[in-house]
């Protein structure tokens, strides 16, 4: 053979190894590819390549998206308060309020000729959501409606037609404040001694003396305002009576919120008081904006619905993760804070219920992602129990934690959005 044959050969031969070690590359490259499709269109075949199964990753499911409101949440019961209100550009104006009971510490004999010097109410700040700069107006007035430690209150409980003509009480609420102390009038404090058999019963007391509604005056401008967030069954959380009697010229008698004491939280929203320009558009309308939202008190949240998930159920694959990524819109600014994480909910007759995953922290997360500007949400475990057949929720529900006791609030970007939601699924076939 000749020398130029010689060379011809080498040169195909290479050409063709060339050509074979660029055929996995090519292969991976279209599978990466198809990754991008409709998975309606991609359909469901196994993928492998030098005979490895290959996970699939589908991130074009549509996750139809509206804004709804609640009408209330069970607010009962629990350890902190929430108070203020702010008027906000995007979600108008909220209100939170509160009623509660207060309880003898111990039987209690003022004693003779007993009269009161000062009466003081005592309330633990444990945190501040919203304008650094806003000084609220806390006000206090004596409840007269009779609250029942065993029966269900709600965000939405009316009490305005049950309380005093007038405050009993009032003082100046500022954001760096860490107790509220309110000055009661001495006529309300007469009131309560003035009966002294109902000072030796906790029953007998409760009838007489129902316990407090306490709210602030109504903000004026956009992004003024705040919530306060009290921790009542905090030992510092107390109402005092100053007094003297024909033994003492000083004493002092505290009156508490403890587990036993009925309390509520009382949320207020007016949507229409937002710009229209910023305004939540489509409240209750079951249509789809570029943005959506989620609120605690007892405020809005996002219904999710996921139709296109119903063709992998007939399907032989394995969820190997199913994320939900949100990106979070901050086109109007405010003070109000953004919730620390979300929890997806599915309904059943009413009543919402957590998904799953969320117990499964190695599965779920939902915390916000300040960095990136999102919230990554798992829900492998709920949609793979839905391949199995063991719910049937293809609509799901994206909220606040503890809507009852939360302030923070948020805007979410939808799939209509230039920079989308989307539903990330890897899956592979049995």
């Amino acid at each position: 053979m000749r020398l130029s044959e010689k060379k011809d050969l080498l040169r195909l031969s290479r050409r063709k190894a060339s050509w074979f070690l660029l055929l996995p590359v090519l292969f991976v490259g279209l599978l990466m590819g198809s990754c991008e499709d409709d998975p309606s269109q991609v359909g469901l075949e196994l993928k492998s390549v030098l005979g490895q199964i290959q996970p699939v990753t589908v991130d074009t499911m549509s996750v139809f998206t509206s804004v709804e409101s609640m009408d209330s949440v069970r607010t009962d019961h629990f350890d902190y308060a929430l108070l203020g209100n702010f008027r906000d550009p995007v979600f108008g104006w909220s209100d939170a309020s509160f009623v509660t009971q207060y309880r003898l510490s111990q039987p209690w004999n003022p004693g003779h000729n007993a009269d009161v010097d000062s009466v003081k109410l005592f309330l633990v700040v444990d945190r501040y959501n919203g304008n650094e700069t806003t000084p609220l107006t806390v006000n206090v007035y004596e409840l007269y409606k009779t609250l029942f430690f065993d029966s269900l209150y709600y965000s939405n409980l009316h009490v305005t037609d049950s309380i005093s003509e007038w405050p009993v009480g009032s003082t100046t609420f500022h954001p760096q404040d860490s107790m509220i102390v309110v000055y009661l009038s001495r006529t309300f404090g007469r009131k309560i001694i003035g009966d002294t058999a109902v000072l030796e019963n906790q029953d007998l007391f409760l009838n007489h003396f129902k316990g407090f509604y306490i709210n602030t005056d109504k903000t004026s401008g956009n992004n003024e305002g705040g919530f306060i967030r009290i921790h009542l069954l905090a030992a510092e959380s107390y109402m005092a009576i100053y007094y003297h009697n024909d033994l003492t010229t000083e004493a002092m008698f505290p009156f508490y919120i403890n587990s036993y004491s009925s309390r509520v939280n009382i949320f207020r929203h007016n949507y229409d008081e937002a710009p229209a320009e910023t305004g939540i558009k489509y409240l209750n309308q079951g249509k789809e904006d570029s943005v959506t939202y989620v609120q605690g008190m007892s405020g809005v949240y996002t219904r999710m619905d996921i139709p296109a998930i119903k063709q992998f159920r007939d399907s032989s694959i394995i969820l190997n993760g199913v994320n939900l990524i949100i990106p979070i819109d901050t086109t109007v600014s405010t003070p109000i804070q953004m919730p620390s994480n979300l929890s997806v909910m599915v309904q059943e007759d009413g009543v919402f219920y957590q998904i799953i995953d969320v117990g499964l922290p190695e599965f779920y997360n939902g915390y916000l992602d300040k960095e990136n500007g999102i919230y990554k949400i798992g829900m492998t475990k709920h949609f793979q129990d839905y391949l199995l057949g063991k719910n049937d929720y293809t609509t799901l529900y994206l909220m606040v934690n503890n809507p009852g006791v939360n302030t923070e609030r948020v805007v979410l970007k939808s799939r209509l959005n230039t920079d989308p939601l989307k539903l990330e699924i890897v899956y592979t076939r049995e």
